[in-house]
């Protein structure tokens, strides 16, 4: 399972920081083939659109779902939850609504919908995380959101994991934030790590992959990835890795 981190910003970043660095809104490819979340920001980021078939959504906020960003990628099978999927049309496009804990097939893959701790303007809108599994890989997908919800630890089950993608948006430096209750700070990822290691979910050496961060809420890549201590990887635009 190879991923490509095509962004790892979240929703206040619009160009360079002041010190030059710069993030895409958060989206990830799969194998080339499959795409979680997807903006006009990262298109230039994968290597050949044509080969794209699916995508797959988190929630509606405007810097993980994009209309007119989908136009670029038809045909292709558009997957959301079914809150919402109704509201997703254009010319070549399959939607196809998800439903939490009923999996569906992509790319040789299995994505399991969980709901997530998040929530958008749409308040009849279920948010997602996915638990992908295929090619003797087992990976969870787990941005946007705050901790993992009960629902999703039993939807987990007895599996372990080959390797995790978290939420930070609040980075490691910003103690007391109110947006613990919607996004990760680091802190909160270690603690969940910390649950999933003793609890056998995750597998040995498994890494734990870090993204959706805040332009106004961490320090600079550099410092992040001196405070990164193993499992953790700290994700930036264009990394890759294969798990």
């Amino acid at each position: 399972m190879l991923l490509r981190f095509l962004g790892t910003g979240a929703a206040d970043w619009n160009g360079p920081d002041e010190n030059g660095e710069c993030r895409r809104f958060t989206s990830t490819l799969l194998d080339g083939r499959v795409l979680i979340d997807v903006t006009k920001t990262v298109l230039d980021m994968i290597p050949d659109k044509s080969k794209v078939t699916d995508v797959f959504f988190t929630h509606s906020h405007r810097d993980h779902f994009d209309p007119e960003a989908l136009k670029a990628l038809a045909p292709c099978r558009v997957h959301a939850h079914e809150s919402w999927a109704g509201e997703i049309s254009g010319d070549g496009l399959t939607v196809i609504p998800l439903k939490t804990g009923v999996s569906a097939e992509a790319a040789g893959y299995t994505f399991l919908p969980m709901p997530s701790n998040h929530s958008t303007p749409r308040e009849y809108e279920t948010t997602l995380h996915y638990l992908i599994e295929g090619g003797g890989s087992c990976l969870l997908y787990a941005t946007d959101g705050a901790w993992l919800l009960n629902s999703e630890h039993r939807m987990i089950g007895n599996k372990v994991l080959s390797a995790a993608v978290f939420d930070a948006t609040i980075g490691d430096a910003f103690p007391g934030d109110w947006r613990i209750f919607e996004h990760n700070s680091v802190d909160m990822v270690r603690l969940m790590v910390k649950t999933l290691l003793k609890t056998g979910r995750l597998g040995e050496g498994a890494p734990v992959f870090l993204t959706h961060f805040a332009r106004t809420l961490h320090p600079s890549q550099a410092e992040l990835e001196r405070s990164a201590v193993s499992p953790l990887r700290v994700c930036f635009d264009g990394m890759e890795a294969r798990v």
